[in-house]
């Protein structure tokens, strides 16, 4: 029979919210039936944004086309989470997952999906929207946290669109991609960092004094576009990933043909200029790392101050193709998970 006081009661509430901060959130939805005070605390998005803010360091990707996987990089647990369609590309912000569903070429869907509560919402269309060329990004205004967006890029038949859609007023309205340039061949490569979106350009450019790659930011808060730093260290025959880190800053990690491996980390992007230095470098022995293939690939900068990469790989000996959790670092390559 259960306590009539429970041993939680006796706490301050406030070391009880502090308790709270570190319980993983799939957990945290049984725990809204607690007590009223609980269900307020866990409702409230001063609450939800910094649970979102403090949570446990992981790795997320599509698995089968139809589910994603999550790693805890804390307790190297991996946990696969049902999706609700067949997932054909998808992008993070903020624990959600912008996916674009796909079972034909004319059956393609937007959804937000959160695959810890297994809460979907889907989206509208847009009238123009093409089964050919649509990439999208995720993120949203810092004036109001709440206040996802989508930017939708659009090229079909030489006829190029970019379009936003607002989730507070549940429609898609045109904004100007004057400063826009080429952007990356798949959503999955982008990057949502402090309600931004980050990702690799190419200005394509006959003028050989400025580099052709640049990282563009499209900031959501604003609705425009900007370039952020440039990137003169890549070669155009490089594989490349770029993901956020600590919050405050860009991450690249570049493979040459040689099968080198380097990563490089800006300072804070909120200093007035954004520049590179390199943190190291690495040649994996016996596999060859895939960045472009079925499965996404990503990565990121470990409080170890190594990378976390969960990455699909080639036997160079038997051409089997294996995908693993690995934590690189200055001439170390240790295997961490093997899925």
């Amino acid at each position: 029979m259960a306590s009539s006081n429970p041993s939680w009661s006796l706490l301050p509430f406030d070391l009880v919210e502090n308790i709270l901060y570190k319980v993983p959130v799939e957990s945290l939805v049984r725990f809204k039936s607690t007590c009223k005070q609980w269900c307020a605390l866990l409702n409230d998005k001063r609450f939800i944004y910094k649970h979102l803010d403090l949570s446990r360091e992981g790795l997320i990707r599509v698995h089968d086309r139809k589910s994603c996987q999550f790693i805890n990089l804390e307790t190297l647990s991996l946990s696969s989470l049902q999706g609700p369609s067949y997932i054909y590309s998808m992008t993070h912000c903020d624990g959600l997952l912008l996916c674009e569903f796909k079972s034909d070429d004319k059956d393609r869907k937007f959804a937000v999906w959160n695959p810890f509560l297994s809460r979907v919402k889907w989206i509208k269309p847009s009238s123009s929207y093409s089964e050919y060329w649509d990439i999208c990004g995720f993120g949203y205004d810092n004036v109001s946290r709440d206040n996802y967006k989508i930017l939708r890029f659009c090229k079909m038949s030489g006829c190029e669109e970019v379009e936003i859609y607002d989730f507070k007023t549940q429609l898609w309205r045109s904004v100007d991609y004057s400063c826009a340039y080429y952007w990356c061949p798949s959503c999955d490569k982008a990057v949502s960092m402090d309600g931004n979106m980050y990702w690799f350009s190419d200005r394509k450019n006959t003028d050989k004094s400025i580099p052709d790659f640049f990282i563009q930011c499209f900031d959501f808060s604003k609705e425009i576009f900007e370039e952020t730093c440039c990137l003169p260290f890549v070669n155009r025959d490089d594989d490349w990933l770029l993901s956020g880190s600590r919050g405050d800053s860009l991450s690249l990690l570049s493979k040459d043909k040689y099968g080198k491996i380097q990563l490089w980390v800006t300072n804070n992007l909120t200093d007035e200029i954004a520049s590179w230095s390199k943190y190291f470098n690495v040649t994996p022995p016996f596999l060859t790392i895939i960045f472009h293939g079925y499965f996404n690939t990503t990565f990121f900068i470990h409080k170890t101050n190594r990378i976390m990469l969960w990455c699909e790989e080639e036997d160079v000996q038997n051409k089997d193709i294996y995908v693993n959790v690995y934590e690189i670092g200055e001439g170390v390559v240790e295997k961490q998970v093997e899925t």
